[in-house]
Protein backbone atom coordinates (compact mmCIF):
# COMPACT_ATOMS: atom_id res chain seq x y z
CA UNK A 1 0.00 0.00 0.00
CA UNK A 2 1.28 3.35 -1.34
CA UNK A 3 0.67 6.14 1.31
CA UNK A 4 -0.40 9.79 0.04
CA UNK A 5 -0.07 12.46 2.48
CA UNK A 6 -1.93 15.76 1.90
CA UNK A 7 -0.94 18.40 4.50
CA UNK A 8 -0.43 21.29 2.50
CA UNK A 9 -2.79 23.72 0.68
CA UNK A 10 -4.25 22.46 -2.13
CA UNK A 11 -3.02 25.12 -4.79
CA UNK A 12 -2.51 25.07 -8.95
CA UNK A 13 1.55 24.10 -9.78
CA UNK A 14 2.35 28.42 -10.10
CA UNK A 15 0.58 29.23 -6.81
CA UNK A 16 2.76 26.75 -5.38
CA UNK A 17 5.82 28.02 -6.73
CA UNK A 18 5.52 31.31 -5.70
CA UNK A 19 4.40 30.00 -1.87
CA UNK A 20 7.59 28.49 -1.93
CA UNK A 21 10.04 31.00 -3.60
CA UNK A 22 7.81 34.29 -1.96
CA UNK A 23 6.75 32.91 0.87
CA UNK A 24 8.75 29.48 2.10
CA UNK A 25 5.41 27.49 2.66
CA UNK A 26 5.16 24.61 -0.01
CA UNK A 27 1.53 23.01 -1.73
CA UNK A 28 -0.26 20.29 -3.05
CA UNK A 29 -1.04 20.52 -7.27
CA UNK A 30 -2.67 18.06 -8.99
CA UNK A 31 1.02 17.74 -10.79
CA UNK A 32 2.10 16.44 -6.96
CA UNK A 33 -0.53 13.22 -7.60
CA UNK A 34 -0.03 12.80 -11.05
CA UNK A 35 3.33 11.91 -10.23
CA UNK A 36 2.84 9.95 -7.17
CA UNK A 37 0.52 7.48 -9.09
CA UNK A 38 2.52 7.73 -11.91
CA UNK A 39 5.54 6.44 -9.66
CA UNK A 40 4.18 3.71 -7.71
CA UNK A 41 4.82 0.01 -8.72
CA UNK A 42 2.84 -1.99 -10.93
CA UNK A 43 2.04 -4.65 -8.44
CA UNK A 44 0.78 -2.10 -5.59
CA UNK A 45 -3.05 -1.35 -6.18
CA UNK A 46 -3.47 0.74 -2.70
CA UNK A 47 -3.72 3.95 -1.69
CA UNK A 48 -3.82 5.26 1.63
CA UNK A 49 -4.25 8.92 1.62
CA UNK A 50 -3.67 10.99 5.14
CA UNK A 51 -4.85 14.62 5.19
CA UNK A 52 -4.40 17.41 7.35
CA UNK A 53 -5.74 20.13 5.30
CA UNK A 54 -7.32 23.20 4.56
CA UNK A 55 -8.69 22.93 1.44
CA UNK A 56 -7.72 25.47 -1.36
CA UNK A 57 -8.09 25.65 -4.95
CA UNK A 58 -11.34 23.85 -6.42
CA UNK A 59 -10.34 23.33 -9.60
CA UNK A 60 -7.21 21.51 -8.50
CA UNK A 61 -9.27 19.75 -5.69
CA UNK A 62 -11.32 17.80 -8.66
CA UNK A 63 -8.98 16.93 -10.80
CA UNK A 64 -7.12 15.51 -7.68
CA UNK A 65 -10.64 13.88 -6.68
CA UNK A 66 -11.11 12.59 -10.59
CA UNK A 67 -7.72 11.12 -11.06
CA UNK A 68 -7.52 9.31 -7.49
CA UNK A 69 -10.98 7.78 -8.68
CA UNK A 70 -9.77 6.90 -12.09
CA UNK A 71 -6.86 5.39 -10.96
CA UNK A 72 -8.40 2.20 -10.46
CA UNK A 73 -6.61 1.88 -7.01
CA UNK A 74 -8.31 0.96 -4.04
CA UNK A 75 -8.55 4.04 -2.32
CA UNK A 76 -8.54 4.07 1.77
CA UNK A 77 -8.36 8.06 3.02
CA UNK A 78 -7.69 9.23 6.84
CA UNK A 79 -8.16 12.33 8.70
CA UNK A 80 -5.49 13.12 10.59
CA UNK A 81 -5.90 16.36 12.14
CA UNK A 82 -8.40 18.76 10.22
CA UNK A 83 -10.03 18.14 6.88
CA UNK A 84 -11.72 21.42 5.22
CA UNK A 85 -13.48 22.46 2.21
CA UNK A 86 -11.78 21.04 -1.17
CA UNK A 87 -9.86 18.39 1.34
CA UNK A 88 -12.86 16.54 2.18
CA UNK A 89 -14.00 16.41 -1.51
CA UNK A 90 -10.40 14.65 -1.89
CA UNK A 91 -11.58 12.16 0.82
CA UNK A 92 -14.52 11.54 -1.01
CA UNK A 93 -12.08 9.55 -3.29
CA UNK A 94 -12.26 6.56 -0.89
CA UNK A 95 -15.94 4.62 -0.48
CA UNK A 96 -17.31 5.05 2.69
CA UNK A 97 -16.19 2.33 4.26
CA UNK A 98 -12.70 3.20 3.88
CA UNK A 99 -12.78 6.55 5.11
CA UNK A 100 -11.78 6.87 9.06
CA UNK A 101 -10.62 9.61 11.41
CA UNK A 102 -8.78 9.79 14.29
CA UNK A 103 -10.84 10.58 17.11
CA UNK A 104 -9.22 14.01 17.73
CA UNK A 105 -10.11 14.96 13.79
CA UNK A 106 -12.38 18.05 13.06
CA UNK A 107 -13.67 18.00 9.55
CA UNK A 108 -15.39 21.32 7.93
CA UNK A 109 -17.71 21.36 4.67
CA UNK A 110 -19.10 24.36 3.05
CA UNK A 111 -20.20 26.44 0.54
CA UNK A 112 -18.01 27.78 -2.12
CA UNK A 113 -17.18 31.35 -1.69
CA UNK A 114 -15.17 34.35 -3.45
CA UNK A 115 -13.09 36.26 -2.25
CA UNK A 116 -13.65 40.15 -1.78
CA UNK A 117 -10.69 41.13 -3.48
CA UNK A 118 -11.30 38.88 -6.42
CA UNK A 119 -14.59 40.63 -7.48
CA UNK A 120 -12.86 43.83 -8.96
CA UNK A 121 -13.44 47.16 -7.57
CA UNK A 122 -16.87 48.20 -9.72
CA UNK A 123 -19.71 45.01 -10.70
CA UNK A 124 -22.28 45.35 -12.73
CA UNK A 125 -25.31 43.25 -11.87
CA UNK A 126 -24.86 41.06 -14.86
CA UNK A 127 -21.44 40.69 -13.38
CA UNK A 128 -23.01 39.74 -9.59
CA UNK A 129 -25.53 37.23 -11.40
CA UNK A 130 -22.75 35.27 -13.23
CA UNK A 131 -21.07 35.03 -10.11
CA UNK A 132 -23.99 34.04 -8.30
CA UNK A 133 -24.22 31.26 -10.90
CA UNK A 134 -20.88 30.00 -11.14
CA UNK A 135 -21.13 29.60 -7.08
CA UNK A 136 -24.52 28.07 -7.16
CA UNK A 137 -23.62 25.47 -9.76
CA UNK A 138 -20.07 24.74 -7.47
CA UNK A 139 -22.57 24.36 -4.72
CA UNK A 140 -24.76 22.11 -6.06
CA UNK A 141 -21.93 19.69 -7.65
CA UNK A 142 -20.21 19.59 -4.81
CA UNK A 143 -23.47 18.77 -2.61
CA UNK A 144 -24.44 15.96 -5.11
CA UNK A 145 -21.08 14.35 -4.24
CA UNK A 146 -21.52 14.36 -0.47
CA UNK A 147 -24.96 12.95 -0.79
CA UNK A 148 -23.88 10.24 -3.25
CA UNK A 149 -20.35 8.61 -1.55
CA UNK A 150 -22.17 9.83 2.43
CA UNK A 151 -25.22 8.31 1.58
CA UNK A 152 -26.94 11.16 3.85
CA UNK A 153 -29.88 13.10 3.80
CA UNK A 154 -29.50 16.15 0.90
CA UNK A 155 -31.22 19.32 3.44
CA UNK A 156 -29.12 18.03 6.45
CA UNK A 157 -25.93 18.27 4.66
CA UNK A 158 -26.94 20.95 2.97
CA UNK A 159 -27.83 22.75 6.21
CA UNK A 160 -24.04 22.15 7.32
CA UNK A 161 -22.23 23.65 4.55
CA UNK A 162 -24.72 26.88 5.60
CA UNK A 163 -22.94 26.65 8.88
CA UNK A 164 -19.97 26.67 7.61
CA UNK A 165 -17.82 25.16 10.81
CA UNK A 166 -15.88 22.48 11.99
CA UNK A 167 -17.61 19.31 13.60
CA UNK A 168 -16.05 16.16 15.41
CA UNK A 169 -15.26 12.79 14.53
CA UNK A 170 -18.93 11.13 16.06
CA UNK A 171 -21.09 13.91 14.05
CA UNK A 172 -18.84 13.63 10.86
CA UNK A 173 -19.66 9.70 11.29
CA UNK A 174 -23.49 9.93 11.53
CA UNK A 175 -23.76 11.75 8.54
CA UNK A 176 -21.73 9.50 6.52
CA UNK A 177 -18.38 10.97 5.93
CA UNK A 178 -16.43 9.10 7.79
CA UNK A 179 -17.26 5.56 8.67
CA UNK A 180 -14.69 4.57 11.50
CA UNK A 181 -13.38 6.24 14.67
CA UNK A 182 -9.79 4.98 14.86
CA UNK A 183 -8.80 4.82 18.69
CA UNK A 184 -5.80 5.31 20.17
CA UNK A 185 -3.63 2.33 19.94
CA UNK A 186 -0.88 3.13 22.82
CA UNK A 187 -2.55 1.43 25.45
CA UNK A 188 -1.16 0.56 28.72
CA UNK A 189 0.39 -2.57 28.78
CA UNK A 190 -2.21 -5.47 30.54
CA UNK A 191 -5.10 -3.34 29.37
CA UNK A 192 -8.07 -4.58 28.65
CA UNK A 193 -9.21 -2.00 25.96
CA UNK A 194 -12.16 -3.50 24.19
CA UNK A 195 -10.55 -2.05 20.90
CA UNK A 196 -7.89 -5.14 21.58
CA UNK A 197 -10.38 -7.74 22.84
CA UNK A 198 -12.45 -7.02 19.45
CA UNK A 199 -9.44 -6.94 17.06
CA UNK A 200 -11.12 -9.53 14.87
CA UNK A 201 -14.36 -7.59 14.33
CA UNK A 202 -12.67 -4.64 13.09
CA UNK A 203 -10.50 -5.87 10.25
CA UNK A 204 -7.59 -5.37 11.96
CA UNK A 205 -6.85 -9.17 11.27
CA UNK A 206 -7.84 -9.08 7.93
CA UNK A 207 -5.10 -6.27 7.40
CA UNK A 208 -2.35 -8.27 8.99
CA UNK A 209 -3.30 -11.26 6.86
CA UNK A 210 -3.14 -9.20 3.61
CA UNK A 211 0.62 -8.15 4.72
CA UNK A 212 1.73 -11.65 5.93
CA UNK A 213 0.29 -13.14 2.19
CA UNK A 214 2.80 -10.47 0.68
CA UNK A 215 5.71 -11.71 2.71
CA UNK A 216 5.01 -14.98 1.84
CA UNK A 217 4.65 -14.33 -2.28
CA UNK A 218 7.91 -12.56 -2.36
CA UNK A 219 9.45 -15.87 -0.49
CA UNK A 220 7.55 -18.19 -3.09
CA UNK A 221 4.99 -19.80 -1.06
CA UNK A 222 0.87 -19.54 -1.35
CA UNK A 223 0.12 -19.61 2.32
CA UNK A 224 1.90 -20.29 5.78
CA UNK A 225 1.10 -24.01 5.34
CA UNK A 226 3.55 -24.15 2.58
CA UNK A 227 6.50 -22.96 4.73
CA UNK A 228 8.81 -26.18 6.15
CA UNK A 229 9.96 -24.90 9.70
CA UNK A 230 12.98 -27.35 10.64
CA UNK A 231 16.85 -27.38 11.35
CA UNK A 232 18.93 -29.40 9.16
CA UNK A 233 21.02 -31.88 11.05
CA UNK A 234 24.48 -33.07 10.12
CA UNK A 235 25.02 -37.14 9.60
CA UNK A 236 28.13 -38.54 10.77
CA UNK A 237 28.77 -39.51 6.85
CA UNK A 238 28.69 -35.74 5.79
CA UNK A 239 25.16 -36.23 5.06
CA UNK A 240 21.79 -34.08 5.93
CA UNK A 241 18.91 -34.56 8.45
CA UNK A 242 16.39 -32.66 8.12
CA UNK A 243 13.54 -32.48 10.98
CA UNK A 244 11.05 -30.21 11.10
CA UNK A 245 11.39 -28.59 14.93
CA UNK A 246 12.45 -25.08 15.81
CA UNK A 247 14.88 -26.57 18.53
CA UNK A 248 15.25 -29.59 21.14
CA UNK A 249 16.70 -32.97 19.81
CA UNK A 250 14.85 -34.69 17.53
CA UNK A 251 11.89 -36.73 18.85
CA UNK A 252 9.76 -40.07 17.42
CA UNK A 253 7.20 -38.77 15.39
CA UNK A 254 8.68 -35.73 14.48
CA UNK A 255 8.21 -34.90 10.26
CA UNK A 256 11.63 -35.71 9.06
CA UNK A 257 13.45 -36.45 5.72
CA UNK A 258 14.55 -38.32 3.36
CA UNK A 259 13.55 -41.89 4.40
CA UNK A 260 16.29 -44.10 5.70
CA UNK A 261 18.55 -44.69 8.59
CA UNK A 262 21.17 -42.06 9.57
CA UNK A 263 23.63 -42.10 12.13
CA UNK A 264 24.43 -39.03 13.76
CA UNK A 265 28.15 -37.51 15.00
CA UNK A 266 26.90 -38.95 18.48
CA UNK A 267 26.71 -42.59 17.45
CA UNK A 268 22.76 -42.93 17.47
CA UNK A 269 20.57 -43.79 14.76
CA UNK A 270 17.51 -41.88 13.61
CA UNK A 271 15.18 -44.19 11.82
CA UNK A 272 12.74 -42.45 9.24
CA UNK A 273 9.99 -44.00 7.36
CA UNK A 274 7.35 -42.29 5.48
CA UNK A 275 8.85 -38.53 6.52
CA UNK A 276 8.60 -39.15 10.17
CA UNK A 277 10.89 -40.19 12.82
CA UNK A 278 10.15 -43.89 13.85
CA UNK A 279 12.73 -45.16 16.20
CA UNK A 280 16.16 -43.53 17.59
CA UNK A 281 18.70 -45.85 18.48
CA UNK A 282 21.27 -45.27 21.25
CA UNK A 283 24.85 -45.42 20.46
CA UNK A 284 26.31 -48.69 21.30
CA UNK A 285 28.02 -49.37 24.47
CA UNK A 286 31.67 -49.92 24.82
CA UNK A 287 30.94 -53.42 26.02
CA UNK A 288 28.70 -54.59 22.93
CA UNK A 289 30.76 -54.52 20.17
CA UNK A 290 30.37 -58.22 18.69
CA UNK A 291 31.63 -60.38 21.27
CA UNK A 292 34.98 -61.92 21.43
CA UNK A 293 36.98 -62.49 24.76
CA UNK A 294 38.99 -59.47 26.82
CA UNK A 295 41.94 -60.00 24.76
CA UNK A 296 40.72 -59.65 21.25
CA UNK A 297 38.48 -56.13 22.97
CA UNK A 298 42.08 -55.32 23.81
CA UNK A 299 43.37 -55.44 20.50
CA UNK A 300 40.37 -53.97 18.90
CA UNK A 301 40.97 -50.81 21.11
CA UNK A 302 44.47 -50.26 20.32
CA UNK A 303 43.65 -50.69 16.82
CA UNK A 304 41.24 -48.05 16.99
CA UNK A 305 43.35 -45.60 18.97
CA UNK A 306 46.32 -45.93 16.73
CA UNK A 307 43.78 -45.20 13.63
CA UNK A 308 42.47 -42.17 15.55
CA UNK A 309 46.16 -41.46 16.16
CA UNK A 310 47.44 -41.86 12.40
CA UNK A 311 44.05 -39.35 11.44
CA UNK A 312 44.91 -36.75 13.88
CA UNK A 313 48.39 -36.65 12.30
CA UNK A 314 47.21 -36.88 9.05
CA UNK A 315 44.80 -33.89 10.03
CA UNK A 316 47.40 -31.71 11.34
CA UNK A 317 49.78 -32.21 8.17
CA UNK A 318 46.90 -31.13 6.35
CA UNK A 319 45.88 -28.42 8.02
CA UNK A 320 49.79 -27.41 8.30
CA UNK A 321 49.58 -27.18 4.09
CA UNK A 322 46.40 -25.89 3.46
CA UNK A 323 46.03 -23.70 6.50
CA UNK A 324 43.14 -23.61 8.81
CA UNK A 325 40.52 -21.12 7.01
CA UNK A 326 40.87 -23.65 4.15
CA UNK A 327 40.22 -27.06 5.90
CA UNK A 328 36.55 -28.07 4.61
CA UNK A 329 36.02 -31.41 6.72
CA UNK A 330 34.40 -31.72 9.96
CA UNK A 331 34.99 -34.17 12.50
CA UNK A 332 32.09 -36.03 14.19
CA UNK A 333 32.92 -33.73 17.14
CA UNK A 334 32.77 -30.89 15.51
CA UNK A 335 29.40 -31.77 13.88
CA UNK A 336 27.92 -33.09 17.08
CA UNK A 337 28.77 -29.12 18.04
CA UNK A 338 26.77 -27.85 14.98
CA UNK A 339 23.71 -30.28 15.91
CA UNK A 340 23.86 -29.36 19.43
CA UNK A 341 23.85 -25.65 18.23
CA UNK A 342 21.29 -26.12 16.23
CA UNK A 343 18.93 -28.05 18.56
CA UNK A 344 19.49 -25.64 21.46
CA UNK A 345 17.81 -22.80 18.62
CA UNK A 346 20.20 -21.81 16.16
CA UNK A 347 21.38 -18.42 15.05
CA UNK A 348 18.84 -17.07 17.53
CA UNK A 349 20.28 -18.79 20.22
CA UNK A 350 23.90 -18.07 19.21
CA UNK A 351 22.80 -14.12 18.95
CA UNK A 352 21.55 -13.75 22.54
CA UNK A 353 24.54 -15.90 24.17
CA UNK A 354 27.34 -15.11 22.33
CA UNK A 355 29.34 -11.81 21.55
CA UNK A 356 29.35 -10.56 18.54
CA UNK A 357 31.60 -7.66 18.66
CA UNK A 358 34.60 -7.29 16.15
CA UNK A 359 37.60 -5.10 16.01
CA UNK A 360 37.07 -2.56 12.75
CA UNK A 361 40.48 -2.75 11.07
CA UNK A 362 42.53 0.27 10.83
CA UNK A 363 43.11 2.55 8.07
CA UNK A 364 46.49 4.40 7.21
CA UNK A 365 45.75 8.21 7.52
CA UNK A 366 47.81 11.52 7.74
CA UNK A 367 51.49 12.05 7.14
CA UNK A 368 51.93 8.22 6.32
CA UNK A 369 49.15 8.61 3.98
CA UNK A 370 50.20 11.58 1.84
CA UNK A 371 53.91 9.87 1.65
CA UNK A 372 52.77 7.10 -0.45
CA UNK A 373 51.72 4.19 2.40
CA UNK A 374 48.38 2.83 0.99
CA UNK A 375 45.22 3.95 3.31
CA UNK A 376 42.92 0.71 4.29
CA UNK A 377 39.47 0.69 2.84
CA UNK A 378 37.72 1.30 6.14
CA UNK A 379 38.42 5.30 6.24
CA UNK A 380 35.38 7.26 7.53
CA UNK A 381 34.84 10.43 5.68
CA UNK A 382 35.18 11.92 9.30
CA UNK A 383 38.81 10.55 8.82
CA UNK A 384 39.41 11.37 5.33
CA UNK A 385 38.52 15.20 6.67
CA UNK A 386 41.31 15.09 9.11
CA UNK A 387 43.60 13.22 6.79
CA UNK A 388 43.09 15.61 4.13
CA UNK A 389 43.35 19.07 6.75
CA UNK A 390 46.73 17.38 8.09
CA UNK A 391 47.85 16.97 4.56
CA UNK A 392 47.13 20.37 4.20
CA UNK A 393 49.46 21.48 6.99
CA UNK A 394 52.10 19.12 6.19
CA UNK A 395 52.46 20.78 2.63
CA UNK A 396 52.69 24.23 3.42
CA UNK A 397 55.74 23.19 6.20
CA UNK A 398 57.42 21.73 3.09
Amino acid sequence: MAVLKIYNEITTEEDKQFLKWCMGMDGVCFKDIDEFLSGMDEKDNAVDIRLHCDGGSVSEGWAIYDKLRASGKEISAIAEGKVASMATIIMMAAPKERRKAYKSANICVHNPWVPSYALGDSLTAEDLRKSAEGLQKEQDKMLDLYVERCECDRDEMQALMNEDKFIDTDRAKALGIISEIIAPASAKKGSNNNNFNNMAKTGNVEVKQNLLDKLLGKLGYSKIEDVALGMDLSTADGGTLTVERDEGEPQVGDAASPDGEHVMPDGATIVVVDGAITEIKPAASGDDDGGGDGDEKDQKIAELEKKVSDLEAENAELKEKLGDSNAKAKSDSELAILNAVKMAGGEKWLAKNCSTFKVKGRSVSGINASRGVERGSEETPMQREIRERKEGVYNKKK
